[in-house]
């Protein structure tokens, strides 16, 4: 009987070993491969112009190669028909914005043959395009930036409208009125080493002000774009008091679709202070990734195709497959 117990027991750690040596193998191949997540989203406010319009995320590369010199993602990129390219942060590793730091979103960006609307929004890491001081945006490009730009990416500063015909929609960086007061009209001098970078913020946020006032309510289809996603358990109430602009859907990245995720339960984790959770711990599955829905907006938000290395003994992902995005707009009838 002692035998047979010993053998049970062997069988079952040999069990737990094979499984672990499978599971290790599968999520280096998965880690190394990435799929075309598709997504039709129906907006009620959608010009007819725009059916059928087709926006390609790409979003929190981190670093990472497809391929050498890229070339597995840029053929499926230059494959693949789209109106426009939205590149939603956090492509370097760490917050690095020097050439040799982005060689990887540098070369992707350099190989992509469609660059006809290209827009670039800043993560958490790097490439910078945009400078920043204390917090708040200059308005101003950084050396990287420029470099962005040259490479065919329209960094979005401002609100950039699309135009079919008569009809247009907009692609707008974060517009809330909240941020713009607090972030930008109500600094002050002394918060600033130069007078140059006090009034270079002040004269962005005014530029953003006369935005808001010009967008909010007029009536046009807005699309967010955002490294960041809005909370999932935003109240009307809230919106309101924080005074976000009237988008009818938002286009983020920065969850990584949870990166550690669990057969049949999903995401552990993500950064995001949503309800029901404990600082980001076992989130709702429809708040991770793809679509959902937030007061009168919708909100896609990407998986990504890289891993966070805030966590350096984390920096991969766990049965969550690299994505790329094909957002098709449609109309709603």
């Amino acid at each position: 009987m002692k035998k047979q117990r010993l053998s049970f027991k062997k069988r079952i750690v040999a069990a737990v070993i094979l499984l672990l040596l499978i599971g290790t193998i599968y999520n280096i191949y998965d880690n190394n491969r990435f799929l075309v997540a598709e997504q039709d989203i129906f907006l009620s406010d959608l010009p007819e112009s725009f059916d059928n319009y087709r926006i390609l995320q790409i979003s929190d590369l981190h670093g990472k190669y497809f391929g050498e010199q890229q070339i597995e993602l840029l053929e499926a990129i230059n494959g693949m028909e789209y109106d426009c390219i939205l590149f939603t942060g956090d492509m370097n590793k760490y917050e690095n914005s020097d050439s040799k730091s982005s060689q990887s979103i540098l070369e992707l960006l350099n190989g992509i043959e469609n660059k006809e609307t290209v827009f670039w929004i800043d993560g958490n890491t790097g490439p910078f395009a945009i400078e920043t001081v204390n917090g708040s945006c200059t308005g101003k490009l950084t050396d990287m930036g420029k470099t962005i730009e040259q490479a065919g990416a329209k960094v979005l500063l401002s609100p950039i409208e699309i135009t079919k015909g008569n009809d247009s929609i907009w692609f707008v960086p974060e517009l809330c009125q909240s941020d713009i007061q607090m972030n930008y009209l109500a600094v002050t001098e002394d918060m600033f080493e130069t007078i140059e970078d006090y009034q270079n913020v002040i004269s962005y946020g005014q530029s953003l002000q006369k935005w808001y006032d010009l967008l909010n309510e007029n009536g046009q289809m807005k699309i967010r774009v955002n490294h960041y996603p809005i909370q999932a358990d935003l109240t009307r109430d809230i919106w309101k008091t924080m005074g976000y602009l009237d988008y009818g859907l938002s286009i983020a990245g920065h969850y990584h679709g949870g990166q550690i995720r669990l057969p049949l339960i999903g995401a552990l984790y993500i950064p995001s202070p949503t309800s029901g959770i404990k600082n980001g711990y076992f989130p709702k599955q429809n708040e991770v990734k793809g679509l959902n829905q937030i007061v009168d907006m919708q909100q896609y938000i990407s998986a990504g195709l890289g891993a966070s290395a805030s966590i350096s003994f984390l920096n991969f992902r766990l049965f969550n497959t690299p994505e790329i995005n094909l957002i098709t707009l449609k109309c709603e009838n």
